[in-house]
């Protein structure tokens, strides 16, 4: 199961988990064309450490992301897209309208656009991975927009697999929880294994699915959450305060 000779392109890769995963698939040898929205100097840190090529896009300007996907597509086959790029908003759920149009047109529009200009270049045996949320699963109380858009990215990802299964494309959805970089320090606390997520906890599962390993694996969303959603928070806090 090696990585080597595949070209894999990682949306949002300049910044936290999309940044693991493009660092750890280079370390084992996979082509990465990473894309970034903010963080120019951050991408640029990232060609000094192996990546091979990174890409400035942004899915809130259409015109412009279709003809930076398209010039993508005419560079070559793809054998992995890792849909990463994604933006929370917090606001009441009465002014959530305010940034539904955004969070769904990068959140979920974004990854759909990025699938329909790339698959056509994909190769048998390919793979997608959906960065999707366990808040797509939860309801929100902040980040209604959020939560509705990793729910909507999960279904898309099970109707993708049904559509491109018989080009040998897999499509999966991969689920994190809170991950170190940005989560409230309870968090820590909620989950069995008594941690948050690292962006290399992540980053190791979509290496799998990049895999031949995963080569039947296709149309499920797997949870990486260190056992968060199999846990009765307010019974665990019990627990440990006895």
């Amino acid at each position: 199961m090696t990585l080597t000779d595949k070209r894999v392109l990682v949306t949002g890769a300049s910044k936290d988990i999309g940044r693991g995963i493009a660092l750890d698939l280079a370390r084992q040898g996979a082509t990465v064309v990473g894309t970034y929205n903010t963080g120019a100097d951050d991408a640029e840190e990232l060609l000094a450490l192996g990546v091979k090529e990174m890409v400035h896009l942004n899915h809130l300007h259409r015109e412009e992301a279709a003809a930076t996907l398209s010039r993508l597509a005419a560079s070559g086959p793809f054998h992995g897209i890792v849909n990463n790029a994604a933006v929370i908003e917090f606001t009441s759920w009465e002014s959530s309208l305010d940034s539904w149009d955004r969070v769904l047109d990068v959140n979920l529009r974004g990854p759909l656009a990025t699938t329909i200009a790339l698959a056509p270049v994909m190769p048998p045996d390919s793979s997608i991975i959906n960065i999707s949320s366990t808040a797509g699963t939860l309801g929100s109380f902040d980040a209604l927009a959020y939560a509705a858009s990793k729910a909507a990215l999960t279904n898309l990802t099970k109707s993708l697999a049904n559509v491109l299964g018989p080009s040998g494309i897999r499509v999966n959805a991969l689920s994190p929880c809170y991950v170190d970089i940005d989560a409230p320090a309870e968090s820590a606390g909620l989950t069995p294994l008594g941690r948050n997520a690292f962006p290399d906890d992540i980053a190791a599962v979509v290496a799998f699915l990049l895999t031949d390993g995963a080569r039947f694996v296709t149309g499920t969303d797997i949870i990486v959450d260190g056992g968060y959603m199999a846990a009765d928070t307010l019974a665990k806090r019990a627990c440990d305060a006895h």
